[in-house]
């Protein structure tokens, strides 16, 4: 779900599942995506062919692979979030695993029948994970697009982040920033949150490449020892923005350009109503904690369920767990 994108039939079965298997509630996550609280192991898999009948998935959701890739979630607002938010759904299919054991297991692909090799096996396994090989990452991996002055990505806490800039109305490219991260474990001295670096800028149309040979140095140089430090924010520290620059740049080929000036004002949501520059109404609605649920006097997830009947919006889910109502039409 790159930059948290849903129609609205998609959101109806996201609703139809939590209530049919889940605990009657949906999680919005801070990584731009659904969480089912509740689901019983027995009903997992109906639950994943449910998701897959309205294409939508949990490939990469968790394991040690690229997350869901984050960005400003409504392209109407100006012409270079127009142009930025296609990145997210590319930056995504680029990273994501190649084995189709996610659609044998869950999906009943080939129904037990001419299986092939997935990923751990011997011989072809980087065949078919040209990128994650035997082993993928030692740890996950998350992704962020912001658009300035709005940081609603908490970009500097990505492990890898895209910045935008602007020409005029041209998307010229994007910094990159490397190395960040929140997380720390209690009692361990050594672990800690870390800032990310910016190394420099590319344009639109080297981000994939950069992308790629990011994920690979962090493949073949991260912690595979020690979990509580496989996190790429410890290779950029141990090994240096340096080095890590030299080693980018050795395997893209080329090197980035100097990064550009940037500003950040915000980093919150904006609630309530914006036009875009289509014409067409944003709602931005508060979601309190991310959970949405009915409750006395305020029967939220019964008034977002009908409004995706009525078909009068799309559905975006925000960075801060909250969800836009999108290309509503003005009446």
């Amino acid at each position: 779900m790159p930059g948290g994108e849903l129609t609205g039939e998609q959101w109806l079965k996201m609703d139809d599942i939590a209530n049919q298997w889940g605990n009657g509630t949906l999680k919005l996550s801070s990584r731009q995506a659904v969480q089912f609280h509740g689901i019983i192991k027995f009903e997992l898999k109906k639950t994943i062919q449910a998701m897959n009948d309205v294409l939508l998935d949990s490939i990469a959701a968790c394991g040690d692979v690229n997350r869901n890739v984050m960005c400003s979630p409504n392209p109407a607002l100006s012409p270079i979030h127009a142009q930025v938010f296609p990145w997210a759904e590319k930056l995504s299919q680029h990273l994501l695993p190649q084995t189709r054991a996610y659609h044998e297991i869950w999906l009943d692909e080939g129904k037990g029948e001419g299986k092939q090799l997935v990923s751990g096996g011997e011989d072809s396994a980087e065949t078919l994970e040209p990128l994650y090989g035997k082993h993928y990452l030692p740890r996950k991996f998350k992704i962020g697009i912001a658009i300035p002055p709005e940081n609603d990505m908490d970009i500097y806490t990505n492990c890898l982040g895209f910045i935008a800039i602007a020409d005029g109305d041209r998307l010229a490219g994007f910094n990159v920033t490397v190395g960040g991260g929140l997380g720390m474990t209690f009692g361990r001295d050594d672990t800690f949150p870390r800032l990310a670096d910016t190394i420099g800028f590319c344009t639109p149309e080297q981000m994939l490449d950069v992308a790629y040979k990011v994920l690979e140095i962090q493949r073949d140089f991260g912690n595979r020892e020690d979990r509580k430090l496989s996190r790429f924010k410890y290779t950029i520290e141990n090994f240096g923005v340096e080095w890590f620059k030299n080693e980018l740049h050795e395997r893209l080929g080329f090197e980035l350009q100097d990064a550009r000036p940037v500003t950040f004002s915000t980093g919150v949501d904006r609630y309530g109503w914006q036009q875009g520059i289509d014409g067409k109404w944003i709602a931005l609605l508060h979601v309190e904690h991310g959970r949405i649920k009915d409750k006395d006097g305020y029967p939220q997830k019964t008034a977002l369920r009908e409004i995706a009947q009525s078909g009068l919006a799309r559905f975006r889910l925000s960075g801060n767990q909250n969800l836009l109502l999108t290309e509503v039409e003005e009446k």
